[in-house]
C-alpha cells in the first residue's frame, strides 16, 4: 500500500502545448527534507571511461530558430497557446524560443517577459513529443539568470529542467513528476533565490491537494550548472555541479514513462507592479538521457564529451515503451 503524505503549499497544474494531454503540474509543497543548503553532501565521482549506454538521447541543441525543421524532426514541441502555469491569460509564444552562441557553439534561449499585466506576459516552454523516459540518467546543462537582460527587476518566475506525464484522473497513482525549478526573486513563500528539487507522486487540482516532497536550497544559482537526476527502484537523486543536492524514495518513484522539459514562467504579477517591459533569458546547452542506466555526474560529462568528439550534434536511440 502507497503511503501518501499531504504537501503544505498548493502549487500549480497546467496542460502542455498543443496536440498533448500532458499536463505540466511542476511542484512546489513541503516536507521535512526542506530547509538548509547540504555543504556536508556527497560528490559523485567515476573511475575511467564509462562504457556507452543502450540508449541514449543527446542534444546539443545546434538549430537555427524555433521554427527549423529539424527541431521537430528530433522530437521536440515547441509551445504555443494559452493555459497554465503562470499568469491566467499569459501566452505561451514559440518566436521567443531562440538559438544564440554560447558556451562555445549554439544554446536553446527561452525569453519570457511581461509589463506588468497578464495580456503582455509571454511565457516559453520547449518538451519531448516523445514520453518514454522513466528510469535512468537525466542531465542538461542550465543557465539560470537572477535579473532580466533589461526592464525593471523584481519579478516572481520559475525557470526550469524536470520531466513528467499525464494526471489521468485526480490522485491519479501513476502520476510521475520530477523538478529543478529555480525561483531568482522568491515566491511560494520564499522571498529571494531559492533552488527547488521536487518528486511526486499525485495529486488532485480541485480541490487542491499534492503528495510530493521537496529540498530547497536559499542561495543564488545564475550562471551555468550542470543538473542531474537520476532514478532507479529505489531513489531519485539530484545534483548539481555534481554535488548531491537531494535523495527522494519511495513513494514518490515513477510508475509510468515522461516527457523531458523545459520552461520558464511566471508564478503571479505581484513581485514588480510596474508597467516597463522586461525580459529574462534561461538557455540550455546540451540535454542527455540514459535509460535504465544510473551515471554519476562525472560519467554524464564524459558522454556529453565523448558524442561532440565523435561530432554529434543528436542522437536518440531510447526505445518507445
Amino acid at each position: 500500500m502507497r503511503h501518501r503524505t499531504r504537501t503544505l503549499t498548493p502549487r500549480r497544474c497546467a496542460a502542455l502545448g498543443a496536440g498533448l494531454a500532458l499536463l505540466a503540474g511542476l511542484g512546489v509543497a513541503g516536507t521535512s527534507q526542506a530547509g538548509e543548503p547540504k555543504d556536508e553532501a556527497e560528490n559523485a565521482t567515476a573511475p575511467g571511461a564509462v562504457e556507452p549506454p543502450a540508449q541514449e538521447l543527446f542534444d546539443d541543441f545546434s538549430y537555427s530558430a524555433h521554427d527549423d525543421p529539424a527541431l521537430s524532426q528530433h522530437g521536440w514541441v515547441v509551445r504555443t497557446g494559452g493555459g497554465g502555469p503562470g499568469v491566467p491569460g499569459a501566452g505561451w509564444l514559440a518566436e521567443n524560443v531562440t538559438f544564440a552562441q554560447d558556451e562555445g557553439g549554439t544554446v536553446l534561449n527561452l525569453e519570457s517577459g511581461t509589463d506588468g499585466t497578464p495580456e503582455g506576459t509571454e511565457q516559453t516552454e520547449v518538451f519531448t513529443s516523445a514520453v518514454k523516459f522513466e528510469q535512468g540518467t537525466y542531465a542538461a546543462r542550465v543557465r539560470f539568470s537572477d535579473e532580466p537582460r533589461s526592464g525593471p527587476d523584481g519579478d516572481r518566475l520559475v525557470q526550469t529542467f524536470f520531466s513528467i506525464n499525464d494526471l489521468r484522473a485526480p490522485m491519479d497513482p501513476d502520476y510521475s513528476e520530477y523538478d529543478f525549478e529555480y525561483l531568482p526573486n522568491g515566491g511560494w513563500g520564499e522571498t529571494d533565490h531559492t533552488l527547488f528539487t521536487t518528486s511526486w507522486d499525485t495529486y488532485r487540482p480541485d480541490p487542491w491537494e499534492a503528495v510530493n516532497t521537496h529540498t530547497k536550497e536559499q542561495d543564488s544559482f545564475a550562471g551555468w550548472h550542470d543538473l542531474v537526476f537520476t532514478i532507479d527502484e529505489t531513489s531519485v537523486r539530484y545534483y548539481i555541479d555534481g554535488r548531491l543536492f537531494a535523495e527522494h524514495g519511495e513513494p514518490y518513484l515513477p510508475e509510468r514513462p515522461m516527457s523531458i522539459n523545459f520552461n520558464q514562467w511566471f508564478i503571479d504579477l505581484l513581485g514588480q507592479t510596474d508597467t516597463t517591459p522586461r525580459a529574462y533569458d534561461q538557455q540550455v546547452d546540451y540535454v542527455y538521457y540514459a535509460a535504465d542506466t544510473v551515471l554519476s555526474p562525472d560519467e554524464v560529462s564524459e558522454r556529453v564529451t565523448a558524442h561532440r568528439d565523435e561530432g554529434t550534434a543528436f542522437t536518440d536511440t531510447v526505445a518507445a515503451p
